[in-house]
């Protein structure tokens, strides 16, 4: 890899050793010497110059460590691989697979565990289903995507989208190779694609994928606590790339993605889903009702995808003609083979699925499951992928005996499709009133009760139905304690640079992830959070003499707290310029000259009863509202830009967020504030008031 840390070749820490060896057998010669007085003093200099070399080797070993620290943090966020490398070689990790246990005996070979490996994830995937009529793409209709113009354009923005540290497929063509000689090798790729779609024909050595087994938990001596992770051609991946944009815009055009899915979308992400839901959910507490909310799970998935059926799909999203038999082509007669300690198995065949590693297989999978709600007639159903969860606004018994016929709708769906649910992995939690209706578990695709929890975890966010995620933010806290303790351990340096380079790759990313979703309120929960940022800066030369707020100005940082409000305010403001979709469904007042975010009162009643001040204060804090007050917070020279860029709105968020102080509360005398708050509501409302 480019960007590894190389050897010191001009380090003499190689020498070192053999100069301490030889002092040492000295020594012992001297041991066995006659004259005592004689050799004891000999024996005493041999020591000294022993210390000496001692000194030396562990200099020359902490210069040989600084300079690959160096190396492995200036190369950190172009290839986090180098990083992950360093870290595994201080701590000699194995990463050796198995053994595996087999009818009592260990299996050590490297190509039987491949072996295994391959019966084990071929028993995964659907059999092959023997159809009279395949899906024909030869009739082209009015509308449809049967063929795309290839050129060295395109081909070089999917070159440009490689990246260059990824290792080479079983074609053995290295992604590097191909994004430095760009230019040359454009015209001759596209008019490689151009023939491959007028043929229908794809090489075989471009449907093989290399398979790595990753554990992911439990027993290391069983073949199924693996799962598959593939490799493949870089030429085909860039194929796949041109294919997949025009796709992409063919369904984008004629609003064929499904309305609930938010995976592989353009425009969403586990953060607009998750804000979606939360929405329904404070919408049905400001209604006086509770929400009912099932998380499906699929059993493998992506491995399950029946080729017909998805090719017929494929056909019904008007995507036909070369094209259609181009995806066809790429789907049939696929292998692969699995790579184990260095070895590889034998080749095996792919039955099903859509084809892992590849470029095309998140879309494909988005088609296969885009009428998964089709006979869902009274329940909200969204997906992130094949992450399904199910609601619906409770009042009595009958709308549970109404969600549990939309379940039934679903079950049916993926038996009809092929698809399996695992059930035992299903979950049920409820947000709201439980004295209207009964509450009961509905019942999984197995006819089990479902397990009621009071905490899931829903797209990588820990919820509860208390609404305070309070589960969420221990687990982040003590999950980014581990990674701080990991980092400080490993490196020596506390150069500012790298420090912050480090924290903001892998701690301050893990304390962001979808925090608007779950943004404390607490003073409690925001100081805590903040703690891992007060520590850590703490370590850096230079700033352990000074109080927090004296470091973030050193340090030109905001606190975690005003960047996860810069984040609200950002994202309002975008979605009111509609520059990403309205999840929060903010609306403005209509003067231009003031716009502000406004809102529907809380209601003292509902569904003819009285809310409780749980239900109130939980309304109250909800991200659409959070949004609004911060938004509203802001001046109004900012919050009426309007037809600019998001960099531009930043640049004059930022120049004004530099007057307002950053001063979160800490344990310090030094570090309390003089508003109700560190907010920038609460900021901004006090220097208001000083003026």
């Amino acid at each position: 890899m480019e960007n590894a840390p190389k050897r010191n070749n001009q380090s003499n820490g190689s020498k070192i050793p053999k100069e301490r060896k030889k002092l040492h057998n000295r020594i012992k010669m001297l041991k066995q010497a006659k004259h005592k007085a004689y050799s004891n003093e000999r024996k005493r200099r041999c020591e000294k110059m022993i210390l000496e070399t001692e000194k030396k080797i562990i200099e020359s070993k902490r210069i040989e460590r600084l300079e690959k620290e160096k190396q492995c943090i200036e190369s950190m966020k172009e290839n986090p691989k180098v990083f992950y490398a360093f870290i595994n070689k201080q701590r000699s990790r194995r990463i050796e697979v198995g053994p595996f246990k087999k009818n009592g005996t260990f299996i050590y070979n490297g190509k039987e565990l491949g072996n295994c490996l391959k019966a084990e994830f071929t028993s995964q995937m659907n059999e092959k289903t023997n159809r009279e009529n395949h899906v024909q793409f030869d009739e082209v209709d009015e509308g449809d995507l049967y063929d795309i113009e290839v050129t060295r354009k395109k081909v070089e923005d999917a070159i440009d989208e490689l990246d260059e540290n990824s290792t080479a497929g079983p074609d053995g063509i290295p992604a590097i190779f191909l994004k430095k000689t760009k230019k040359a090798i454009s015209r001759p790729l596209a008019l490689w694609l151009r023939k491959s779609l007028d043929e229908g024909a794809i090489l075989d050595v471009f449907k093989m994928a290399y398979v790595t087994p990753i554990h992911k938990g439990g027993s290391k001596q069983k073949p199924e606590q693996y799962r598959p992770v593939s490799l493949t051609s870089h030429i085909m991946k860039i194929f796949e790339r041109v294919i997949k944009k025009e796709i992409m815009k063919h369904l984008t055009k004629n609003e064929m993605f499904n309305k609930g899915q938010h995976g592989f979308v353009p425009g969403r992400s586990t953060q607009t889903q998750l804000l979606s839901h939360f929405n329904d959910i404070f919408d049905t507490l400001a209604e006086g009702k509770r929400l009912d909310t099932v998380y499906l799970d699929f059993a493998k998935a992506f491995d399950k995808v029946d080729h017909e059926i998805l090719l017929e799909k494929v056909k019904k999203h008007k995507i036909s003609g070369k094209i259609g038999k181009w995806i066809r082509e790429s789907l049939t007669d696929r292998k692969f083979k699995v790579v184990v300690n260095g070895c590889m198995s034998d080749e095996g065949e792919v039955l099903s699925g859509v084809p892992q590693g590849t470029v095309l297989a998140a879309i494909l999978f988005v088609i296969m499951i885009s009428d998964i709600d089709e006979n869902v007639k009274l329940c909200i159903l969204r997906s992130f992928a094949d992450d399904t969860r199910v609601s619906k606004k409770v009042i009595c018994n009958e709308d549970r005996v109404r969600m549990q016929e939309d379940l039934g709708s679903i079950y049916d769906w993926a038996k009809a499709n092929r698809m399996e649910f695992n059930s035992k992995k299903f979950e049920q939690i409820i947000h709201g009133s439980t004295k209207d209706a009964s509450v009961e578990p509905y019942r999984s695709s197995s006819e089990d009760p479902i397990t009621i929890k009071t905490t899931v975890k829903d797209l990588g966010v820990f919820s509860t139905n208390d609404l305070l995620f309070e589960e969420h933010m221990k687990k982040t806290i003590n999950s980014s304690k581990v990674v701080m303790g990991m980092l400080l351990r490993t490196f020596s340096t506390r150069e500012k640079k790298p420090m912050l380079t480090m924290f903001n790759t892998y701690i301050k990313s893990k304390m962001e992830y979808c925090c608007i979703v779950w943004s404390p309120v607490s003073q409690k929960w925001i100081y805590e959070l903040e703690k891992i940022q007060k520590s850590f800066t703490s370590k850096i030369n230079g700033m352990e003499e000074l109080d927090y707020h004296e470091r973030l100005k050193k340090l030109n940082l905001y606190s975690l707290e005003r960047r996860r409000e810069r984040f609200m305010i950002i994202y309002g403001w975008q979605q009111l310029e509609e520059k990403r979709e309205n999840v929060l469904r903010l609306a403005a007042t209509k003067s231009r000259r003031d716009r502000r975010i406004i809102s529907p009162k809380i209601p003292n009643m509902a569904n003819g009863k009285r809310l409780s001040r749980v239900e109130k204060r939980q309304i109250y804090n909800c991200p659409a509202r959070k949004v609004q007050r911060l938004f509203n917070c802001i001046p109004g020279s900012i919050r009426n830009l309007t037809g600019v860029t998001t960099d531009t709105f930043k640049g004059h968020l930022d120049k004004w967020l530099k007057t307002v102080p950053d001063q979160p509360r800490g344990g310090g005398y030094s570090e309390r504030v003089a508003a109700e708050s560190n907010s920038i509501q609460h900021q901004a409302a006090m220097m208001r008031a000083r003026r």
